[in-house]
C-alpha cells in the first residue's frame, strides 16, 4: 500500500490519500479478498489521514498522543479480486476539539466502482493519562482547513445507517 499526494477526486469531492493493490495473501477461499483486508486497508487511509492532518508517527511520539477508533461500520458492496487496484476517497464528516467522524469509500481504481465504506468515530487520546484529549493545536487547525474544503459534500447515503433485519 501507498500513500499518495492528497489529491481530490474530480468527482467526489474527498481526499484520495490512499492506493492499494490486492495481494495474493488478501485472497480467500471465495476468490475475492477477505474480510480482515478490506479493514486493514481502511485502517491504512485512516493513518494516512492522520499523516494528512498532521497526526503522524513522529508526532504521536513525540506528543505521546494518538487517534483511537472507537466504532467502525463497514459495508461490503462488491468483490476485489486480486491484483486489481483500490483507492481510498476519505471525507470528514463532522469534528470537534476531541472527535473525528470519518468516512472511507474503498473504490476499484480502473472503474472507480465503489467496493466497499467505512465510517469511523475517531478520538484523540493523551496516551499519558489514557484520557480522551483536545487535538494539537496544528492537527485542529488542519482539521478545520479539510472540513472548510468539503464543507459543500453532501454526506454519504450509507452514513449512520444500523445493522437490522
Amino acid at each position: 500500500m501507498t500513500g499518495s499526494d492528497p489529491i481530490r477526486s474530480r468527482d467526489s469531492g474527498r481526499l484520495r490519500l490512499l492506493h492499494a493493490t490486492v495481494i495474493p495473501e488478501w485472497v480467500d477461499y471465495n476468490g475475492h479478498m477477505s474480510e480482515p483486508y478490506y479493514v486493514l486497508v481502511f485502517g491504512n487511509a485512516s493513518d494516512a489521514f492522520y499523516d494528512h492532518i498532521g497526526m503522524d508517527d513522529a508526532t504521536r511520539r513525540a506528543t505521546a498522543t494518538s487517534i483511537y477508533t472507537v466504532e467502525a461500520h463497514i459495508n461490503y458492496l462488491h468483490e476485489a479480486k486480486e491484483g486489481e487496484r483500490l483507492l481510498v476517497e476519505t471525507q470528514l464528516l463532522k469534528h470537534d476539539s476531541k472527535r473525528i467522524h470519518l468516512y472511507h469509500a474503498m473504490l476499484r481504481e480502473d472503474d472507480e466502482r465503489l467496493l466497499a465504506t467505512t465510517e469511523l468515530m475517531l478520538l484523540h487520546v493523551d496516551k499519558k493519562s489514557l484520557k480522551v484529549s483536545p487535538f494539537l493545536p496544528h492537527a485542529a487547525a488542519r482539521l478545520a482547513e479539510v472540513a472548510a474544503a468539503q464543507a459543500g459534500l453532501s454526506p454519504p447515503r450509507d452514513v449512520g445507517r444500523s445493522i437490522g433485519l
